[in-house]
Parts: structure tokens; sequence; C-alpha cells
């Protein structure tokens, strides 16, 4: 037994509560890393952390800083909902905080942001992204899920930022947002991040990185989002020929109607209620949406100028 590290103890199904079987914790495997031994890692390569001033090295951690670029979530009359087999990419804008001034996150309000520091991590260790203290207690919270940094990770940290407080909480450029701890595994990982079989999909990722989690789902019919229809549908051929010239951002604002359900209205993805085929009826006079046509009868909407 190595001397001073205690056995880890398991009890036997078939033994009595005085008698137990013990096997020995190694030193070096499955361990949180203190400042000492990160800094022999960081010297040999094998976690890089860069830039890093020495001074944030804690007693079994690293503080990392906020950059200053960000994605901000667009306002949800761009969107009715979020299909995750899309690419989400248009969900975001990015946006830059604007040193020496802050910026403003507000109550219930939820980013997308980066670390300043590019990490590395060698095949045998794993990180945990943790939050500050001192930003916890003002309702700052800096992952929601996504605290768990894979042994072969080589990138920017992205950072899901969210305000829980009821007051608006200033971000400034270059700010300690988070703290990094590292723990070795018992053997190297045989598949680490960034495997070419692995498909990993954010290895060396710099600055905040919107969600691809549409690669998660297969091609066949049971793991996809819902196909385009073959062809022109004649509201896209519609669109293309009015006062709109296939403008689908100014025609979702006239009919009053998130970007996102036009979008799918006009290739076909999906089809309106009764309500909104009055307002397609209305705007495009298409025969298709007259529902005193379909037997619906109600009054049509006010006509919208086309």
């Amino acid at each position: 037994m190595m001397s001073g590290v205690p056995p880890f103890y398991v009890a036997s199904r078939n033994s009595s509560p005085l008698q137990w079987l013990y096997t020995e914790q190694s030193q070096e495997d499955n361990v949180v890393l203190s400042d000492r031994t990160i800094k022999e890692e960081l010297a040999s390569g094998r976690i890089v952390i860069t830039p890093l001033d020495p001074l944030d090295i804690q007693p079994a951690s690293v503080d990392l800083h906020l950059d200053r670029n960000l994605l901000k979530f667009k306002p949800l009359k761009d969107f009715s909902f979020i299909d995750v087999h899309e690419h989400l990419e248009d969900l975001t804008e990015p946006i830059e905080i604007q040193d020496p001034f802050p910026y403003i996150l507000q109550p219930d309000e939820f980013i997308l942001a980066s670390t300043l520091e590019y990490v590395g991590l060698a095949d045998d260790i794993v990180a945990r992204l943790e939050g500050k203290s001192s930003l916890g207690r003002l309702g700052l919270l800096i992952h929601s899920t996504a605290g768990y940094v894979d042994p072969g990770w080589k990138g920017t940290l992205t950072l899901e930022i969210s305000n829980v407080a009821k007051y608006p909480i200033t971000l400034y450029y270059g700010m300690k947002i988070s703290q990094i701890s590292f723990l070795r595994l018992t053997t190297t990982a045989e598949r680490p991040y960034g495997s070419e079989e692995l498909g990993s999909k954010y290895q060396g990722q710099i600055g905040p990185t919107a969600t691809r989690l549409h690669r998660d789902f297969p091609a066949s019919h049971n793991g996809r989002a819902r196909p385009y229809t073959a062809g022109e549908t004649k509201l896209k051929q519609w669109l293309e020929s009015s006062r709109f010239t296939g403008n689908l951002k100014e025609f979702a604002s006239a009919l009053e109607v998130p970007l996102k359900t036009v979008e799918d209205w006009v290739y076909g993805r999906s089809t309106p209620n009764a309500k909104n085929r009055k307002r397609l009826f209305s705007l495009t006079q298409l025969p298709e949406y007259d529902t005193k046509a379909v037997g619906e009868q109600s009054e049509l909407l006010p006509a919208i100028d086309p």
C-alpha cells in the first residue's frame, strides 16, 4: 500500500458488517489536480491555457476570462419554435462588448459567450468548467449543462450565460467569468475528443459557437427534419413575383407572423391554421387560402394592401 493513501473499502455482499474487502486507490488516477500539478502539466504542454496569467492559478483550478464576442438570441417574433433538426445559426446574431463599456444582461436573458483563453487537454485529462462564487451570488450562471470538457479538447470554451436575478447585470470584456479544474483519468481515452470516428462537433472552435445539434440526427426519415416539398409552392411563386420580391422577412412582417413560421409555409413544410389562412388570403388572394371556399363561414380579416 502506498504511504499516505487511504484504501478504498468495498463491502462484500456475503460479508458481515465487520468484514470488508478493500482495494487501493492509485494516488495518480482519478484525482483533482492541485495547483502544483496544474503548473507541471502546463509546463509539459499536456494542459494548454493561453493566454495565461500565473496569478490566475488557484489552489485547484484556473480562472478564465470573458471574451468580447457574444451571440445574442433574436427576438421571439423571428421564430415561433426551435426545431432541433435544423441548422440554427440564424437563431442568434453576433455582437461585441464595446470595451470599456459593459454589455447589460437583462433579467431572464440568455446569451452565448466565450472564454478569452484557448484550452487544450491531453488524452488522459478531463476538465470541469464552473462559475465564480461571487458572480453566482448575484444570480449570474455561466453554463446550463455544458460544464464538462472532454480529454483531447482543443479550443475556446463556449459559455451559456443567463441572468436569474431580478436586476440587470453588467458583463465586461476581460472580467473573470469562470474557473476550470482538472481530473486525471485512470487510463488515456481510447477515442479522445476530436477523434475522426466521433464526429466531434466543436473541436477547434474559436469564439462563442451556436449549437450544431442537427448533426446528431441521421439522414433517415425517422431522424430528420420534415423535408421540403418537391418544386416550388404556389406561395413561393407568388412571393417571388409580389412587391416583396421574395423577401421573407418583409413578408412575415406584413403578416405579423414569426419569420420561421412563414418560411415553413413558403417552402411547403407546414400549413397554416384557419386564422393564418385568412391572413394569407387577404394578402395574396391565392384560392387555397380562401377559408370560405373550404367551407369555413367567417369573415376575412381586413385586406392588406398587396
